[in-house]
């Protein structure tokens, strides 16, 4: 039997309301009776009636006090007895007096988590305290927590405050269990007790922020806890302001304080609701659901199902098992709870506000979790919790569905697994199959998702997955097809938070998940590199060390591969991460590496580079060991490497050792023997190579300035004593001269070298070369020396406007549109006037012309412009193919830079390229150089497999059957087929025989047809004229398709022209009299016109009355480009190998 409570008693603490009335009514017994049998019988709360008082008679005594008059029963007789309540059963005993107002039932134990016994009063608070703090320290172990049983105002405050002293910039937990006390007010007002506990004191939240500060997250458990949240917000908003205005701007080294509103909240209901009173559950279910989530669900699930007939609520407490052990059902469904909650969060959060609450702190994100639950039990006893930040809504997820599933395959099997105890031959439990269900369901979509970037739901369960050692190998596979779609699959599972669970699995001794680790790994941090400290923290790089290791066995065939994706890992590792340097050479990565230089996998090779340019980089140390293990000297032999990006991967390696070094004669003859080897890259395919060779030569040049400075000065001065003489006897005299210079002729053969590359036909050579000659010119003219040499260089402006047009076949110049317009003049120590009369006076006489570009008015050759850009690229980043770039003029004399892109070798994970080159750098004006720093590789070190293609499946599932390439390569070979076919008698009989005077179309070009070329099997035809241009038109109907400048020299010719891969998707090449070949795709298109690569194929070329220029032969079948012209030799180039075979 209970007490009722008036309206006016509910804001009453429950030990007052009860200790009033026990009071009143003893009271009232001493007044009628002190029968010794009465006072006995008041337990029963049932006192005898011994009789009538002599001078009241019995029923004017009753007439006398409310609520005794005379009630009659049936037969007219009065009451035998009078009932007074004492409220002093047993079940009349509250645990605490205080704060929770408690169910008890004759017929069952109480169930609630907090009370296992029947205890006093004070021994019933402490244990509530302690248990609470036990169940927190289940969520977060390391915590220190501090129980505030019925503080007074001032032992809160007090202890408010030196929690935030102690905890400084860390996060506190504040719990308030408002269960007995009077509601929190509308107004932002908790209550707590005064020191004797006879009355309720307010706490203003005002109070409690400035003593709690932030960060903090709170916890209310009180009915009305929605006023609490709300008022807290308000006043926050306040304080935020006021601090932010009394603040001021920020100051340099100081760290703001963490705003209030950044505060978490978690209220039990809203502002207008009462906790539930179901005496089924426990008063404090908010609570119950925060911190023993299972029991709570386990409890409510079976009151939510009453078909359970072989399952009780008292059987739910004793299931068997313990939450860490995923082997036991409490574990197991611990574990499915967890994945479950993260996957709905992982739905219907933010990407920002999933990381917040459930992957940056253990504690908030097991609140969360549980609050999820909070919410959907609540919602079913007509509360609503609320938070801050505000959550959607999430009671109704379908995932909810999965977990009452697997709530009831557990409790299933529960009666049988508590026999077992008894039973001889125990019942062995049956795992759930939630996570092979949603592995399935996974692997589902991967296979037939849908194209969009939107992440899979199971995408947060597949990580949970990893956990297990049953599914973990099915869960990392799927994991990394998942990661094989692109940098935006990889954000997602970074997102998700896949970084813990790797990080673990790199402890794992088991050789079948090498492969697939070594993998994800790679896409990781192909796109974020900033696991280094993660990896050095646990020694997880060493896991990948063992695998480049020469005697790492590996369960696979294409072991090279793998060990290439180690070798990328380590140099991400070691990239601009000086302990990650140390840590790898203490592991011997160098000789590892050096090993696999040789290896017959290219990318084992290209990446074996890379990773010893990355672990030396700016670490002298390295360089030692390097040196020791003749390192440089096998790099030196690979610029000569089959593959294109091991040639620039060796050079970039080569540019990390040279640079940085203490200056000494041991490291000048170094340096000197290590250039002339490069050298044999000048004549390099490949733009990317010739690139990387401008940026090592940049360092040599910087090392050295004031040599370089003097070879410059002697250029200028052998050409002034040499005027009117042969061009073989200059030669030879220049080359006598620099025989007798000694050591001065390394640099004077490197700076003829940049003279040639400054006029290369590929724009991102061309252009770090001309600014560093113009640099290097510059500088000479601001010398002393510039006043003795202007006579000379005035002379050679009269000589090069003097060139004849044959000369300039002989001795090429570069192409106007290369060096003019976009480069403006902007030196600030210059007048205009001066720019002028210099810019005038540096024009190339024709000697120089062979590899010195035209000066003419408004170029920049030097000054503060180039300077800028020379001093902002800094050697941090290695070259990429992708990004060769050149300049084309268009149609109607329009230039436009086109992108071009080096067709490379696909592999198993992707594009053989490695770092992103940007071709900003090569393409900037020299406005934005500054003296004093050599040119670097601007880009990125993961650019090879930061790509969003597929990669696992080595480009074969492009060309299965059904898919777009196979479709489109199938057509264009059955109409190739059905034309020769159709198109073989015609050659045989009817070419020779019939008279060709029907005009099929009639197209004006507009210029002089030098070349017509026609395509075999499309109706194209391409014509170059007389003025460098070329016109693609479509000879069926008469359209001109497009129109574009191949940009080569003035004064020299296109003189060949070559359709190839005509079978399939052509490309056009373009040859022109000075010697350079252009390789263009998508030619038919003006707005997709692709100059894929440039190159110089004959470097030899001998002067001619009448030249013939370039002439080439392309052989389809061998991937081979002869090519002859005014020259004694035929070259032999390799297309696929970008290198000259013969």
């Amino acid at each position: 039997m209970r007490p009722k409570q008036s309206d006016n008693d509910n804001n009453e603490d429950a030990r007052s309301t009860n200790s009033t009335l026990v009071n009143a009514g003893i009271n009232s017994a001493n007044d009628q009776d002190d029968d010794p049998e009465a006072i006995g019988n008041r337990s029963e709360g049932v006192i005898r009636r011994q009789g009538q008082v002599a001078d009241i008679d019995e029923e004017e005594s009753h007439s006398f006090r409310h609520g005794f008059e005379l009630d009659f029963d049936e037969n007219g007789l009065p009451p035998e007895h009078v009932y007074y309540m004492f409220y002093t059963d047993k079940r009349h005993e509250v645990t605490t007096g205080h704060n929770a107002e408690l169910t008890l039932r004759e017929w069952e134990p109480l169930q609630d988590w907090r009370m296992r016994e029947k205890l006093k009063t004070i021994s019933s608070l402490e244990n509530i305290g302690k248990a609470l703090q036990a169940q927190y320290e289940v969520w977060q172990p390391r915590a220190r927590y501090k129980a505030a049983l019925d503080p007074s105002m001032e032992d809160t405050k007090k202890l408010c405050c030196v929690l935030r002293r102690n905890a400084k910039e860390e996060r506190i937990l504040f719990h308030y269990n408002g269960h007995g006390v009077p509601k929190p007010t509308s107004s932002g007002e908790i209550w707590v007790f005064n020191k004797n506990y006879t009355q309720y004191i307010p706490v203003s939240l005002l109070d409690l922020q400035s003593w709690l500060g932030s960060p903090c997250i709170y916890v209310y458990d009180c009915s009305a806890a929605g006023n609490i949240l709300l008022s807290f917000n308000r006043f926050a908003e306040k304080r935020d302001l006021e601090s932010a205005k009394q603040a001021g701007p920020p100051q340099p080294g100081t760290t703001p304080a963490p705003p209030l509103r950044d505060c978490i909240q978690l209220a039990a209901c809203g502002p207008d609701e009462t906790l539930p009173m179901n005496p089924d559950l426990p008063a404090d279910i908010f609570t119950a659901c925060l911190t023993t989530p299972i029991e709570i669900a386990l409890r409510w699930f079976v009151l939510q199902h009453p078909l359970l007939h072989n399952v009780t609520v008292d059987m739910v407490t004793r299931i068997p098992g313990k939450l860490n052990d995923r082997r036991t059902p409490l574990g197991e469904l611990n574990w499915i709870f967890t994945s479950i909650t993260d996957t709905i969060a992982w739905n219907v959060l933010s990407r920002d506000l999933f990381k917040t609450l459930f992957r940056q702190d253990l504690m908030v994100a097991a609140l969360f979790r549980n609050f999820l639950l909070a919410d959907r039990i609540m919602r079913s006893q007509k509360c609503t919790p609320m938070s801050s930040p505000v959550l959607p809504q999430t009671h109704q997820h379908p995932m909810w569905d999965s977990w009452d599933l697997a709530l009831d395959m557990c409790l299933a099997q529960l009666p049988a697994l508590l026999q077992t105890e008894s039973n001889p031959s125990p019942v062995e439990y049956i795992p759930s199959m939630f996570f092979t269900e949603q592995l399935m369901a996974f692997e589902v979509w991967l296979n037939h998702g849908s194209p969009t970037q939107e992440a899979p739901e199971q995408l947060a369960i597949v990580l949970q997955v990893l956990l297990s050692q049953v599914h973990r190998l099915r869960a990392l596979f799927l994991l990394s097809k998942f990661l094989d779609l692109g940098p935006w699959a990889v954000n997602h599972a970074l997102a998700v938070g896949i970084s813990p669970y790797v990080l673990k699995l790199l402890q794992s001794p088991a050789a079948d998940l090498k492969p697939v680790l070594v993998f994800i790994w790679t896409r990781l941090l192909a796109v974020d590199r900033s696991f280094q400290n993660d990896l050095l923290k646990d020694n997880g790089f060493v896991y990948f060390v063992g695998i480049l290791g020469v005697n790492a066995g590996m369960p696979l065939r294409n072991v090279s591969e793998h060990r290439a994706m180690c070798a990328f890992i380590l140099a991400t590792f070691c990239r601009d991460f000086p302990q990650g340097q140390q840590a790898c050479l203490k592991q011997q990565v160098i000789q590892y590496c050096l090993t696999h230089i040789t290896d017959g996998d290219h990318l084992l090779r290209q990446w074996a580079c890379l990773c010893i340019g990355q672990l030396w980089k700016n670490y002298n140390e390295a360089k030692s060991v390097g040196l020791q293990a003749g390192v440089p000297e096998r790099l030196t032999q690979m610029l000569t490497d089959p593959t294109a990006e091991v040639r620039a991967a060796a050079m970039w390696s080569l540019t990390s050792f040279i640079s940085n070094l203490d200056q000494n004669e041991q490291v000048t003859q170094l340096q000197n023997n290590l250039a002339m080897g490069a050298l044999v890259a000048t004549t390099d395919a490949s733009p990317i190579v010739r690139k990387e060779l401008v940026i090592f030569l940049s360092c040599l040049v910087f090392d050295h300035y004031d040599a370089f400075i003097s070879i410059a000065s002697e250029l200028l001065t052998s050409e002034q004593q040499l005027v009117g003489s042969k061009q073989e006897s200059r030669t030879k005299h220049m080359d006598d001269r620099h025989d007798k210079m000694g050591p001065q002729a390394v640099y004077a053969v490197v700076w003829k070298a940049l003279l040639c590359l400054s006029v290369d036909s590929n724009r991102g050579v061309a252009t770090p070369a001309s600014q560093l000659i113009d640099y290097v010119n510059y500088s000479l003219l601001s010398a002393p020396i510039a006043q003795s040499l202007t006579p000379i260089l005035q002379q050679h402006s009269l000589r090069s406007q003097s060139m004849s047009s044959s000369s300039m076949n002989s001795l090429p110049l570069a192409s106007q549109s290369q060096v003019t317009s976009d480069r403006p003049y902007t030196s600030a120590t210059l007048g205009r006037g001066a720019a002028n009369k210099v810019a005038n006076t540096l024009r190339r006489s024709a000697s120089l012309a062979v590899t010195l570009k035209s000066y003419i008015p408004g170029y920049s050759f030097g000054g503060q412009s180039s300077s800028e850009t020379l001093k902002q690229q800094s050697m941090d980043s290695q070259p990429t193919p992708e990004s060769r770039t050149s300049t084309s003029g268009l149609a109607n004399g329009q230039s436009r830079t086109i992108r071009s892109t080096t067709p490379r070798p696909r592999s198993v994970h992707g594009d053989s390229g490695f770092m992103q080159s940007q071709s900003a750098s090569a393409q900037a004006p020299p406005g934005s150089a500054s003296p004093g720093a050599a040119h670097t590789s601007n880009g990125n070190v993961s650019s090879s497999h930061n790509d969003a293609r597929p990669h696992l499946e080595s480009g074969v599932e492009s060309d299965e059957p059904g898919s777009v390439n196979y479709n489109e390569r199938l057509w264009r070979r059955m109409r190739n087929e059905k034309i020769i076919y159709e198109n073989q008698p015609l050659r045989d009989h009817a070419a020779g025989s019939c008279k060709w005077d029907t005009t099929h179309q009639s197209m004006n070009n507009e210029s002089a047809a030098m070349h017509l070329v026609m395509h075999s099997y499309e109706p194209q035809m391409v014509i170059a004229d007389d003025k460098r241009n070329l016109s693609v038109w479509n000879w069926k109907d008469g359209q001109l398709l497009n129109r574009f400048c191949n940009n080569n020299p003035r004064g020299t010719a296109i003189t060949s022209v070559k359709f190839i891969n005509e079978d399939d998707v052509a490309m056009l090449l373009v040859a022109s009299g000075d010697g350079v070949v252009r390789l263009y795709r998508k030619y038919e298109d003006p707005t997709q016109t692709d100059m894929v690569t440039s190159w110089r194929v004959l470097t030899d070329m001998l002067p001619s009355s009448k030249s013939t220029g370039t002439i080439t032969e392309w052989q389809q079948g061998g991937g081979v480009l002869l090519v002859g012209g005014d020259t004694r030799v035929i070259r032999v180039w390799d297309a696929a190998r970008e290198l000259c075979v013969s």
